[in-house]
């Protein structure tokens, strides 16, 4: 007995210290889109954003805009909306916060996805980018439909999955910081395979372990439950494989490197 009360104690002490990594990272880097959009004047004929549709630079620009404005409070108010406490003492705000969150989310991929498939770099980055795209948004629906269905711990596990999208933001920025502060020669397409595929499938997979590890309370699972799930990651490593060659195709032949 002693022995699970440890084990629960170690796992709540990592999933803390999780939490609040997730607060300090988003906490010190929520500024940059934030300075983004004050500095960079997007409404504008002049092309800044990727050229997904031909000739249309103002309405390309007003889709960046529209996808960073909304990413924002997204990223801000998702952590709130794990904290047990608030969430107990505050359900009705909890519940407010949870429809402005999903709102974001859904405007912010649906204007990310064309300019995903047009990104000029290269074809990894568009479809990393587009696959990010359409995971926030089907996480997020699942999420929100779960919730509506009062089903709370597949409610809890999509909204840990869609924050994970959201929380892609940091990774990029933390990816393109590290790279300029150590002076690596990784060169701009590299950059962007990070930011694109890596930024948001490693939050992914974090997500998948730890659900795989705990129960709907969050305590430790238990060694033979933690086992079994995990033999679902490959099935789910499949599926987002497909979303890649999805995208793959779809970025191919709608908009053809030059």
């Amino acid at each position: 007995m002693m022995q699970g009360q440890e084990k629960d104690k170690g796992f709540l002490f990592w999933r803390e210290l999780g939490f609040f990594y997730v607060l300090l990272t988003v906490s010190c880097l929520s500024f940059f889109p934030i300075f983004f959009l004050s500095a960079v004047d997007l409404f504008t004929d002049h092309r800044i954003a990727a050229p997904a549709f031909a000739g249309q630079a103002y309405l390309n620009n007003t889709l960046l805009w529209a996808h960073v404005a909304f990413a924002v409070p997204a990223l801000a108010i998702g952590p709130c909306l794990f904290m047990t406490e608030f969430r107990n003492k505050y359900l009705k705000w909890h519940r407010y916060l949870g429809q402005v969150y999903v709102i974001c989310c859904f405007i912010s991929a649906v204007t990310s996805l064309p300019l995903a498939l047009a990104n000029v770099t290269g074809v990894l980055p568009r479809v990393g980018f587009s696959s990010l795209a359409v995971s926030w948004f089907g996480f997020t629906y699942m999420a929100y439909r779960m919730a509506r269905q009062k089903k709370f711990p597949q409610h809890r596990a999509w909204m840990m999955r869609s924050y994970a999208c959201t929380y892609a933001f940091v990774n990029v920025k933390i990816y393109a910081l590290t790279i300029m502060f150590f002076d690596i020669d990784a060169g701009r397409y590299l950059t962007q395979v990070l930011q694109s595929c890596f930024s948001w499938t490693t939050n992914l997979l974090v997500v998948e372990v730890y659900l795989a590890a705990s129960t709907y309370t969050g305590v430790y699972a238990g060694r033979k439950i933690f086992k079994r799930e995990l033999r679902k990651l490959p099935a789910k490593a499949g599926l987002l494989l497909a979303c890649f060659g999805t995208f793959f195709l779809l970025s191919y032949y709608l908009f053809p490197m030059r």
